[in-house]
C-alpha cells in the first residue's frame, strides 16, 4: 500500500465512524493514534457497573466483559499504554506522517484559500457552513489523554467520555486542548496556518 492509500484508508475509517484519532502524552511524548473511541475511555468498569444496574447486562457477565475489554486492558494507564497498542494492534503515527494525512489530496493553492474561507467564515460570513468544513475537521483529534499532567479533554460532544476518567484528573469536553500540544507536534498548523479554528 502506497502512503496515499494509507491516508485514504485511515480517511476512511473516521468518515465511517470506526475511529478517531487522540493524542497520548507520556513522559512528555506525544503519540498520534488511530482507533476506536470506545477505547478511549481511562476505566471501563464504571460503565459496565452502570449497564448491570439499568438491566442491561447481567451481573454474572461483568468480570468477563471487563477482563475481555481492549483486549485485557480494562483500565488504561501510563505504565500500560503500550500494551494496549501492541494488544489491540494499534499504529503509532508520526507528527510527520498526520501532517501529510492532513493535507493529503489538496494543493497548496486550495490549502491557502480555504483557509482563508475559514478565516472569512468566522469572522463575517453567515451563510450555512462550507461542506468542506467537516472533512477538513474530521482529520483533527478528538481526543488528548495526558497521563502526566492527569488531562482528558476530549471533542467527542455527544458522549460523556469523562465520566469513565479518575476523579482526581481534569477531564472534560472541551476544544481548547490544540492549544495544550507544542507547536512542533502540531500537525494542524501548515505553513503558519493554524487549521485548529476548524473547531471553533
Amino acid at each position: 500500500m502506497n502512503l496515499e492509500s494509507n491516508y485514504q484508508s485511515l480517511l476512511d475509517s473516521i468518515l465511517n465512524g470506526e475511529k478517531d484519532i487522540a493524542i497520548f502524552v507520556l513522559d512528555g511524548i506525544h503519540y498520534y493514534v488511530a482507533d476506536s473511541k470506545e477505547n478511549y475511555c481511562i476505566d471501563v468498569r464504571p460503565e459496565y457497573q452502570a449497564y448491570i444496574d439499568k438491566g442491561w447486562m447481567k451481573a454474572d457477565l461483568y468480570e468477563q466483559a471487563v477482563s475481555s475489554f481492549r483486549n485485557g486492558v480494562p483500565v488504561l494507564s501510563k505504565d500500560n499504554f503500550k500494551d494496549y497498542i501492541l494488544k489491540n494492534n494499534v499504529t503509532i503515527y508520526s507528527t510527520d506522517w498526520m501532517r501529510a494525512f492532513f493535507i493529503s489530496n489538496r494543493d497548496a493553492v486550495s490549502i491557502v484559500k480555504f483557509y482563508e474561507y475559514i478565516e472569512k467564515f468566522l469572522a463575517t460570513l453567515v451563510e450555512p457552513v462550507s461542506p468542506e468544513w467537516d472533512n477538513w475537521r474530521m482529520r483533527l483529534p478528538k481526543f488528548y489523554i495526558n497521563f502526566d499532567k492527569k488531562i482528558y479533554h476530549h471533542t467527542d460532544w455527544d458522549r460523556h467520555h469523562e465520566t469513565s476518567v479518575p476523579s482526581d484528573w481534569n477531564a472534560q469536553a472541551n476544544n481548547d486542548f490544540g492549544l495544550l500540544v507544542p507547536d512542533k507536534e502540531q500537525y494542524w498548523v501548515i505553513n503558519g496556518m493554524n487549521f485548529w479554528k476548524l473547531n471553533m
